[in-house]
């Protein structure tokens, strides 16, 4: 018997059955009879809230940048809160640390942030929101690009290219380690030792040569 609900309270009913099945299955398992059978409501549900499985992703990827953004700005601010303004650089580095361990902790959710084409734009009723929840994670970045500017620890210009130098490096680790791309033996640096040896590669290669 399906359960009563107001609409707000269905609306996130179904986002949260939907990262249930992410999280137990990956993307596949995200179905809409699935979520309305998870959530113990109609099947017509899921779309009338979302459209189509296009939809229903776009909304969960924008509840996904917002986790994200949210975790970025907090490493942000704990490592100025304990650096001071003596090398904003190393707060730059823990906001990488934290979107690696984002995707390692949160494989599936990580992976539909990285592929749009999950997203089927004829149902993507969200499309906007999903645009502007990315932008909103790329610019926890470019506001620390612009401190770090400020302190003349990375060249001054436009921020966005050295915010999008920064994210691509991270990305970059954090794919290949969520994906299995890299075998770490015994003898081999932890994954979070690997993490830190990158990011500190990539401080040097951010920091101001004059």
């Amino acid at each position: 018997m399906s359960r009563p609900y107001h609409h707000g309270d269905l609306h996130r009913a179904l986002l949260q059955a939907a990262w249930e099945l992410l999280d137990e299955g990956g993307v596949d398992a995200v179905t809409l009879r699935a979520v309305a059978r998870r959530a113990g409501v109609s099947h017509a549900a899921p779309t009338h809230h979302f459209g189509g499985k296009g939809g229903l992703l776009a909304a969960m990827v924008v509840q996904g940048y917002e986790a994200l953004t949210g975790e970025l700005q907090n490493a942000w601010d704990t490592s100025m809160l304990a650096e001071g303004s003596r090398d904003p650089l190393l707060a730059l580095i823990a906001v990488g640390r934290a979107y690696v361990g984002f995707a390692r902790r949160r494989p599936h959710a990580f992976t539909i942030l990285g592929r749009p084409e999950l997203r089927n734009p004829r149902e993507d009723i969200f499309h906007g929101e999903v645009e502007a929840a990315a932008e909103r994670c790329l610019l926890v970045l470019e506001r620390g690009v612009v401190v770090c500017q400020e302190a003349g620890a990375i060249d001054p210009g436009p921020p966005q290219p050295w915010a999008l130098l920064a994210w691509t490096g991270a990305h970059g680790l954090a794919v290949m380690l969520t994906e299995g791309l890299i075998d770490l033996g015994e003898d081999d640096p932890s994954e979070d030792q690997l993490t830190m040896m990158m990011l500190l590669a990539l401080r040097h290669g951010l920091q101001s040569r004059r």
